[in-house]
């Protein structure tokens, strides 16, 4: 944390970080993968950024809540001090700088929470992208299945339609050289008794 800067101030800045690395990333202006890989380590999974987004919420949950309970009681007690202490002109005038006060953190609160809000809509757009994308890319695998499958099918059609065909079986005998002498026996015939 630098010095002189709150944690709230320090908890802004990184969201404002955050919230700017994330348009980058959406809008694919990402530089060269070498010069990404140099520049930050890699980037952690949706479920750990979504994690670290809940905790800045309860965070400034918490801020909120310690400054709802604590400002009131503070400006009541100033506000006391100053008309005790001080003439009425320099009491207004402290009453009013402390009331601007009061109303720049109201509207750094208010900021804080708006900014909290918008990078938890870029984190879902992100997510919905992510899904999207994966969606079409299933769709795409279904139609590539399905166009083999259709393949497969009109084989298996043309291979029944053969099955129905009737079998033809052809036997060829061997064939001897030469003239055949018709009164000589065979093998099958029983040899001639003299």
């Amino acid at each position: 944390m630098e010095t002189g800067r709150t944690p709230m101030e320090e908890a802004e800045a990184q969201l404002y970080r955050r919230i700017q690395e994330l348009r980058t990333r959406a809008r694919g202006d990402q530089p060269a993968p070498d010069v990404v890989a140099e520049a930050r380590p890699a980037m952690p999974d949706l479920r750990t950024i979504l994690a670290r987004a809940e905790t800045h919420v309860d965070e400034l949950r918490t801020t909120a809540a310690s400054l709802e309970e604590s400002l009131p009681a503070k400006v009541e007690r100033a506000v006391e001090r100053a008309m005790s202490e001080h003439s009425d002109a320099r009491r207004a005038d402290e009453l009013r700088e402390l009331l601007r006060g009061l109303s720049r953190q109201v509207e750094q609160v208010n900021l804080d929470l708006l900014a909290e809000r918008l990078g938890r809509v870029e984190d879902l757009e992100l997510v919905v992208d992510l899904i999207s994308t994966g969606m079409a890319a299933l769709r795409q695998d279904i139609a590539t299945l399905a166009a083999m499958v259709e393949q497969v099918g009109g084989g298996v059609d043309g291979v029944i339609e053969k099955l129905d065909q009737p079998l033809q079986v052809t036997v060829e005998r061997p064939q001897r050289s030469g003239v055949r002498d018709l009164f000589q026996p065979t093998s099958d015939d029983p040899p001639e008794a003299s």
